[in-house]
């Protein structure tokens, strides 16, 4: 196989990772911002069928990203650039904002659910209407959108982690109304 063939089939599975962790993320998105909504067990726990399922979308999106990542990296020798040394800095926290803050929610919510159709207790709403969960799901979001404008524009070191961080403030702010207000259904 001829490198040029390689470096075509490592783009295209790198922009199949990249749809697939969006992909992924936006189910994420959708689900987190209905599941505040949600007034009793059989509603969250469909929100939470959507959230299950982009798990195995963006999680062997994010392995493609990688790889293919890792193959560009060998054959460019890229690594002292600035944007990438953000990016994996990046990639290392979003990763510990779903496996450390994320899943143990998600658990944690499955956990205090009360059986059949039943109204939520009141540990099962205060996991459901919790800013948390919208916030760091949104957050992790706006941080992958940042990594791929770093990817386009491949800027230095400095700039690259002030774009992180702008992304981060970015997500912190979409969810800004997860703090301040109460979900429709409450009201």
């Amino acid at each position: 196989m001829s490198a040029m063939t390689r470096f075509t089939i490592a783009v295209f599975l790198h922009l199949v990772g990249m749809v697939g962790l969006f992909f992924g993320y936006g189910l994420e998105w959708v689900a987190s911002s209905l599941l505040r909504r949600s007034t009793n067990a059989e509603e969250v726990r469909a929100w939470l069928r959507i959230y299950r399922l982009s798990l195995p979308i963006s999680g062997p999106g994010l392995l493609l990203l990688i790889l293919s990542g890792g193959y560009f990296f060998s054959i460019t020798e890229s690594m002292k650039q600035g944007w990438l040394v953000a990016s994996l800095l990046a990639i290392v926290f979003a990763l510990g904002i779903g496996f450390v803050f994320i899943l143990p929610r998600m658990r944690m919510l499955r956990a205090v659910l009360p059986e059949g159709n039943t109204p939520l207790s009141e540990a099962a709403r205060a996991c459901v209407q919790g800013p948390m969960i919208i916030t760091l799901i949104r957050v992790r979001f706006l941080l992958a959108l940042g990594i791929l404008y770093l990817m386009i524009a491949k800027p230095d070191l400095a700039t690259s982690l002030f774009i992180l961080l702008g992304a981060i403030v970015v997500g912190l702010v979409s969810a800004a109304t997860a703090w301040t207000a109460r979900p429709a259904s409450l009201r």
